[in-house]
């Protein structure tokens, strides 16, 4: 299955989830964007993958925003006095998916097609998020195991 089918289950799959819980209109529509976008998530293990291009991209920028949010939030003062430790969080950060991607890539339909790696995913996501955004990020991983018809445990 191509990218697009797996966006749109997704997108599905999150908004049903905001709508179990009842959330308003416009948390809807993020939870469908959030599952969207996890629903390519488990085809990062191969090269030529939508969601791979974009991580290529957005990883070194989330290093970014990831290290100032959690070192300083929005203090110009503190970036200034902690600008190497920010620089060097978000290299770690970039150099770390660097080196999974390239050089312990899981084969494709491996890893990352399985459920223990679901749960890994909904808890990196609680890790930056809160549980709403991750349960939405849980339906969309796992709308593409079941699409796929490939749903492994580990």
């Amino acid at each position: 299955m191509n990218w697009r089918p797996h966006f749109i289950i997704g997108a599905f799959a999150g908004a049903i989830v905001a709508l179990i819980l009842q959330l308003n209109i416009f948390v809807i529509f993020l939870a469908a964007i959030i599952g969207g976008i996890s629903a390519l998530a488990p085809d990062i293990d191969h090269d030529s993958s939508k969601i791979r291009k974009a991580a290529d991209i957005t990883v070194p920028i989330f290093g970014v925003f990831f290290s100032l949010s959690s070192i300083c939030y929005a203090d110009v003062g503190c970036i200034i006095a902690n600008w190497r430790t920010i620089i060097i969080s978000a290299l770690a950060i970039t150099g770390l998916y660097t080196i999974v991607i390239t050089y312990l890539k899981p084969k494709h339909r491996g890893i990352t097609h399985t459920l223990l790696f679901a749960l890994v995913y909904f808890g990196l996501l609680y890790t930056v998020s809160n549980f709403s955004f991750a349960l939405f990020g849980l339906a969309g991983y796992v709308s593409h195991l079941v699409a796929d018809q490939h749903i492994k445990l580990i």
